[in-house]
């Protein structure tokens, strides 16, 4: 399968089809990597089980379990990111910043998120209200079937995404999280904030 071939059927959508790829090339992540979703996540869920656990101790993946259904924790998930663009889901400080060096520093940005392709409209609203800039935006649950030898980096604060990057040869970090800092020594690293990453990307 071609190339071209290959973004179409992963869902990515190219935002000027015009332009060249650059010599280097991102792909960035935005729950817990442009916004804080825990946060937003964490409502919806206690709307579920008003016993749920905060965010502070999220240690593991299947978190929803002994609290709410699969079902109900991915429901969640869609609610909020059906109404990504809404004034209340605002993106970190450093966002805007974190991809503009991204960009003045040659690399081709990728935005992809694990969501449905159905709430793309949203998504793209919410991004370009907030000046967040990108050249390209993947909506799937796939995700890691773009990390190939053209990839430079991957941002992302889900350790098994990270793990297939670096395996691809890419550098791999993303924001440090409650249930990423067990993985901080798997090949890649984590950080406090988006200056800090934006940093330690350049230094390479």
């Amino acid at each position: 399968m071609g190339r071209c071939q290959s973004y179409a059927s992963l869902g990515v959508q190219k935002k000027d089809e015009g332009k060249m790829r650059m010599s280097k090339t991102a792909v960035i992540d935005i729950d817990n990597t442009l916004w804080q979703f825990c946060d937003a996540l964490y409502e919806e869920l206690k709307k579920v089980n008003k016993h749920f656990p905060a965010p502070d101790h999220w240690t593991h993946w299947e978190l929803w379990e002994g609290y709410c259904t699969r079902d109900d924790f991915f429901g969640a998930i869609n609610t909020i990111h059906s109404d990504q663009d809404n004034d209340r889901y605002l993106p970190y400080p450093e966002a805007k910043g974190f991809l503009s060096g991204l960009r003045e520093n040659g690399y081709h940005i990728t935005i992809a998120s694990h969501r449905l392709p159905d709430y793309r409209k949203q998504t793209e609203r919410w991004l370009e209200k907030h000046g967040l800039v990108y050249d390209e935006l993947h909506l799937s649950f796939q995700k890691t079937l773009l990390f190939d030898m053209f990839t430079n980096v991957v941002v992302d604060d889900a350790p098994q995404v990270l793990e297939k990057a670096v395996a691809s040869g890419a550098m791999g970090t993303g924001l440090s999280f409650p249930w990423n800092e067990a993985y901080a020594n798997n090949g890649f690293r984590f950080f406090k904030n988006l200056d800090e990453v934006l940093s330690h990307i350049l230094s390479r």
